[in-house]
């Protein structure tokens, strides 16, 4: 298990995919921040370019990594039904359990080195060029991103399993987007008039991150609370169980 976890962790983080995508998501946010210092310095009286506003705004956006979880786990599976890579991992006697695993522990790492890298380019640069509103909002985006990681971690091992249970990238796509995306909002709109859809709704990842209500200052969100913010990480840990075990069947029915 040990030689398929390094294995991994070689393949992975020695293909320009992994750094593509940090790159993307690090010079995406440096350039909102830029772009609001830019429109503070040449502009009279823009009200926000603060490290309020702009942390603010990416906790009230936490359902964007979900999306680019799914992304994170296409990056780790590289396609390998398609190319039949997988038959060798095999045929060197490891069980199809063990190179299933190894894939999520190494995308969960990847994720987290992602996510580090761009959290640390957005708040540094925040301080660096915005005015600062004070270290509240910092520590409500920190709390807001440590509630969410279980979610996000559950959205790549989706992916992941959905691919081997469906044999194509496109498929885990599809799929993917039906059962996170889809099903989430859908229920969350019947939650609107039927008490049982909006209880369900409250559990399910997507609408979880997405939902907001108006607060005295700013906003309130799912894991504001300390009961909500256990909710979120009770709620992810059961995503990633559901899904690690609908991987593991699936890769074992899976023919290579």
């Amino acid at each position: 298990m040990t030689n398929c976890i390094k294995s991994e962790f070689y393949r992975v983080f020695h293909t320009k995919e992994v750094y593509l995508l940090t790159g993307v998501c690090l010079l995406a946010v440096l350039l909102f921040n830029v772009v609001l210092w830019f429109m503070s310095t040449f502009t009279m009286d823009f009200p926000w370019a603060t490290t309020k506003y702009v942390f603010s705004m990416l906790e009230t956006s936490m359902h964007i990594p979900l999306l680019l979880s799914a992304v994170m786990g296409s990056v780790v599976v590289s396609d390998e039904l398609k190319h039949r890579t997988i038959s060798n991992s095999v045929a060197f006697g490891l069980s199809r359990e063990q190179i299933y695993l190894a894939k999520v522990i190494v995308g969960t790492a990847a994720s987290a080195a992602c996510l580090l890298v761009t959290e640390a380019g957005f708040i540094g640069s925040g301080y660096l060029l915005l005015e600062n509103s004070g270290p509240a909002y910092t520590m409500s985006l920190l709390k807001g991103t440590a509630a969410c990681i279980p979610a996000w971690i559950a959205g790549m091992v989706a992916f992941i399993s959905l691919y081997y249970a469906t044999g194509k990238e496109s498929g885990g796509i599809w799929s993917w987007i039906l059962i996170m995306v889809a099903v989430p909002t859908v229920v969350g709109l019947l939650g609107l008039k039927f008490e049982l859809c909006a209880r369900l709704s409250s559990w399910l990842l997507y609408a979880m991150m997405s939902h907001t209500e108006p607060g005295e200052e700013w906003l309130i969100y799912s894991w504001s609370t300390t009961a909500g913010f256990m909710k979120c990480h009770v709620a992810g840990i059961i995503g990633i169980a559901l899904f690690i075990g609908l991987g593991i069947m699936a890769i074992r029915r899976r023919e290579l």
